[in-house]
């Protein structure tokens, strides 16, 4: 357990750097809404999903 939470420290740690390391604020703020596009691509497609199984059975 204790090897998990080091790996999971260590790659946020990783993850925190390169962010830092990103010079340009136009890329962190086209990779923040890359990430929100993201998310809302898979919770729109999610819901169509359980939408058309719900009429399926329907």
């Amino acid at each position: 357990m204790k090897e998990a939470i080091d790996e999971i420290k260590t790659e946020f740690k990783a993850k925190l750097l390169f962010w830092n390391n990103i010079q340009s604020k136009k890329i962190k703020v086209a990779l923040i809404f890359l990430f929100i596009a993201l998310v809302g691509l898979k919770v729109f497609t999610t819901v169509l999903t359980f939408d058309w199984l719900a009429s399926l059975f329907s």
